[in-house]
């Protein structure tokens, strides 16, 4: 089963050392700005860099999603592989893949810009000068984003 949907897994990898290098830079600017400037933790612009990175993780997440490689190209020919033994009309159960794998990867992405759930929330984590409960949870989505963006689009090859 993992191997109809390695184009995720390798999209995902992909956006979680996306989402490590953005939030390091992103933090390490926040720091540098704090502590050289003296500004202060509730300033406007600190303020802003969550939803900023927020945005950011989105964003990548789409790229990556929509970035064709072999893994996609091979993910694509296996689904192809597996619908034909599946279904007399192959179009249709991958077509049905796609559509639910473009939904999936939607409802993620709307998902991400939202406040995190309450168990995040709780306990208070802090990343630098940020509450870490908006990042991790938008940090998530957006491997979701990238996974099931990377699957549908194997999906949609027809060759």
């Amino acid at each position: 089963m993992l191997r109809l949907f390695q184009a995720g897994v390798i999209a995902a990898l992909m956006q979680g050392v996306a989402i490590l290098l953005a939030t390091l830079l992103v933090s390490s600017y926040a720091h540098h700005r704090i502590e050289n400037l003296q500004v202060p933790t509730d300033d406007p612009t600190v303020l802003s860099l969550v939803p900023l990175l927020q945005l950011i993780y989105l964003l990548t997440a789409v790229g990556v999603a929509a970035t064709r490689h072999r893994f996609v190209d091979l993910t694509a020919e296996r689904i192809r592989r597996a619908s034909r033994l599946m279904n007399p009309y192959p179009d249709r159960a991958t077509n049905t893949l796609m559509i639910s794998l473009w939904l999936a990867a939607m409802g993620f992405a709307a998902v991400s810009l939202g406040p995190p759930p309450s168990f995040l929330t709780e306990h208070g984590w802090h990343l630098s000068y940020f509450d870490a409960a908006p990042i991790i949870w938008s940090g998530m989505m957006s491997i979701g984003v990238a996974s099931f963006g990377a699957n549908a689009q194997a999906a949609a090859l027809k060759q």
